[in-house]
């Protein structure tokens, strides 16, 4: 297990290094972020509150239906059953809803089933017209739809380690064109049992290469790697009423450089939560915070990045 941890850190701070050594050897490549080589983009938009408030350092998150979307190791923790709706407001009037729901049944497995929908609002549609003086016409209001529907299974091996592969069918239509494809997750999950450490891993939105009228892409691949860790415990001042996470994900996206994520997580007797998190790497994003209240078997979150 020591092996293991330590292989584990090593991936962590060598990605950090090379990362570190390209920019300073090639200065050019912090303008060269692999941007635009994936389609399907809205798969990346966090739907999460919490994850989302933790900066997305997400990978070890386990034990409710939200964490289908991260990592399908996570249902793995999952109880008797869960349910998670949760909606993103995003710029420009656009809004992503997604809901899931997991359950255990005992010693076959875990099961779940999560949806994406990614809602544009209206769009003005428009087409070149060079005898208009503004040099278009207008053609009513358009529509694009895009989602994602996943079945998931996951096994706990044993009380510690779990595994998780989710199979989603994903659609999208921009009017002019419409394309489908399966796509895939898969994640893994381990409780080291000292501390509240956690390691975890997962690949998302592995699938075959699609076309976008004449240009091929991929979906937007991605490897993440991290950790958790019970601070409390760790400089043993844990007590019943008080909990604090620290958790670290890296990952390696294919239509940008590596990113890192680091986040906190704090419960006051396990009622009242208070996050935040830090997106490295990032043109826009950055700090993220977020609150939740836990009240008999509701979680109710909010996040803002």
């Amino acid at each position: 297990m020591k092996s293991f941890i330590y292989s584990l850190l090593l991936v962590l701070v060598a990605q950090i290094a090379v990362a570190q050594n390209d920019s300073e050897t090639f200065p050019d490549a912090q303008r060269l972020k692999k941007v635009g080589q994936a389609g399907y983009t809205f798969l990346k938009i966090g739907v999460d509150a919490r994850s989302t408030a933790l900066g997305e350092a997400a990978v070890t998150l386990e034990g409710d239906a939200a964490t289908l979307f991260f990592n399908p190791a996570g249902i793995t923790a999952v109880e008797d059953k869960s349910f998670f709706v949760g909606h993103t407001l995003w710029f420009a009037d656009i809004g992503k809803s997604a809901f899931s729901y997991a359950m255990s049944v005992g010693q076959i497995g875990h099961f779940g089933i999560s949806a994406l929908i990614m809602d544009y609002n209206t769009i003005e549609g428009t087409e070149i017209d060079p005898f208009n003086p503004v040099g278009y016409r207008d053609t009513g209001n358009i529509g694009v739809q895009e989602y994602a529907i996943g079945l998931t299974y996951g096994k706990r091996f044993t009380d510690k380690f779990g595994i998780g592969i989710t199979a989603k069918f994903c659609s999208q239509d921009f009017v002019v064109t419409h394309s489908q494809t399966v796509a895939f997750d898969i994640g893994t999950i381990y409780d080291v049992g000292w501390n509240g450490v956690k390691v975890a891993m997962s690949i998302q939105h592995f699938s075959k290469n699609m076309k976008y009228v004449e240009e091929s892409f991929q979906l937007p691949l991605t490897f993440h790697i991290g950790a958790s860790v019970d601070v409390l415990d760790l400089i043993n001042t844990g007590t019943d009423n008080h909990d604090l996470d620290f958790l670290f994900e890296g990952n390696n996206p294919i239509d940008y450089s590596e990113r890192f994520h680091t986040g906190f997580e704090y419960w006051y007797r396990d009622i009242i939560a208070l996050r935040t998190g830090y997106k490295f790497n990032y043109d826009e994003a950055g700090l993220t915070f977020g609150t939740g209240i836990r009240y008999n078997m509701l979680d109710f979150t909010y996040s803002y990045a």
